[in-house]
């Protein structure tokens, strides 16, 4: 395990790491055909068998993303989808578009979810990633597309849909993908043989570029950040004696780092010190999840648990998420103890000094983070559009009006 700080008040002195430096992302041509395929994968032989072609388009996407990964594809789908957690009914379908040349250029994963949780009343079809019964683990449901083929793809993808809903077996479809602005402002409502569309935009993850050197990057902070990072490790030496920040790369490393941030999310989530914090890790299977993914992205090189450690043990610690040419800010947790010293700055200090010198180029922190990623420099992105299609058969109406007569009697 990599030590990062020692009680020297040199916090943040990473000398003599040997890591790998971080790959740009492919140089993969554009496809440009304009014929497109949809095929649906329905059975888990035929999911298991997209892992090559899923890779591939992943690391050939615009915005690269950790959660857009067959690592966390697969886990998500053994845990929550084949597991029926909430209201997921087990099935799924995973739409394919493939070119002219049968090259893949998009990939909409697709599970079924009962609208409120009974037989009769409806069914949606979600991402991965998204569901209105279960904390999903990520605020950035899947769906990808080869750059250069984003709206043909998606368009593709979006006429599938359309055209199979008159089999009436689900209500409402959802697709995430496309950049709000990039083809004018989406109409709100739109109308189209059997169906109904409705786009929205959702926020984007916030953005850091970094630079070269940690102290370019530190000169751009504001004067209080920059206070905050030489004053925290000056209080740690006086108040708590021996700490230090370590980063967990290796798969035994990460495995024994992955239950401390488990255990300490937990504590913060009950904490009554400063800002109520949701627990994104609520049950047994959630915690399987993470564990699952996290292993597989240790055995690639693609994480970094950052772990912040007093004479008490493990006392802080937070998951870094790595793909090529950037990194995603994940979960985090912490003691009551250590609230005090602002363990999670340092430790997010340390991982971005380390970052760097392994030439990251950008950091992207959730889209819902601005009160405190942009104390880093961070920006958001241009919203995502999110369309949602629905049907409109007669099944549909008909479970519409049992939906209606379901709430009145039950509620959500």
């Amino acid at each position: 395990m990599e030590i990062l700080s020692r009680p020297s008040g040199t916090a943040f002195r990473a000398a003599n790491i040997a890591v790998p430096r971080v790959a740009a992302p492919p140089g993969a041509r554009p496809h440009t055909g304009h014929h497109l395929t949809c095929q649906a994968v329905t059975t888990t032989v035929d999911f298991y068998g997209l892992e090559a072609a899923w890779t591939k388009l992943a690391a050939a996407c615009r915005r690269p993303s950790a959660f857009g990964t067959w690592d966390f594809a697969v886990e998500w789908w053994r845990h929550f989808v084949l597991g029926q957690v909430g209201r997921a009914t087990g099935r799924f379908q995973v739409i394919v578009v493939r070119d002219e040349d049968e090259s893949v250029v998009g990939i909409v994963p697709l599970y079924e979810e009962r609208t409120k949780g009974a037989a009769g009343v409806g069914l949606r079809l979600q991402p991965f990633g998204r569901s209105y019964s279960f904390e999903a683990m990520t605020d950035e449901p899947i769906a990808l597309f080869h750059r250069g083929c984003e709206r043909a793809a998606l368009d593709a993808v979006r006429g599938y849909l359309i055209e199979h809903a008159r089999a009436g077996t689900w209500d409402m479809a959802v697709i995430r993908g496309g950049q709000q602005g990039d083809h004018g402002r989406p109409a709100p409502l739109r109308l189209k043989r059997h169906t109904a569309e409705a786009v929205r935009a959702v926020e984007a993850p916030m953005l850091v570029r970094l630079p070269q050197r940690w102290e370019l990057f530190r000169k751009r902070l504001s004067k209080s950040m920059r206070d905050n990072l030489s004053y925290y490790p000056k209080r740690l030496d006086r108040e708590v004696g021996a700490w230090a920040i370590r980063a967990a790369r290796t798969a035994p490393e990460v495995a024994l780092a992955t239950e401390a941030l488990i255990a300490l999310h937990h504590e913060r989530s009950r904490s009554r010190l400063g800002k109520p914090h949701c627990n994104h890790i609520p049950t047994a299977t959630h915690a399987a999840f993470m564990r699952g993914w996290f292993s597989r992205l240790a055995r690639r090189g693609a994480i970094t648990l950052m772990v912040f450690e007093t004479g008490a043990g493990i006392r802080a610690a937070q998951a870094f998420l790595e793909h090529p040419g950037g990194a995603d800010v994940y979960y985090s947790g912490h003691g009551e103890d250590v609230y005090r010293f602002s363990a999670l700055t340092l430790i997010t200090a340390a991982w971005l000094r380390l970052s760097i010198e392994r030439g990251v180029a950008s950091v992207r922190f959730p889209p819902d983070s601005a009160p405190w990623s942009s104390r880093w420099g961070a920006a958001p992105g241009a919203p995502v559009d999110e369309t949602s299609i629905y049907a409109m058969s007669g099944r549909t109406v008909l479970r519409a009006i049992a939906r209606r007569c379901y709430l009145s009697l039950h509620g959500d």
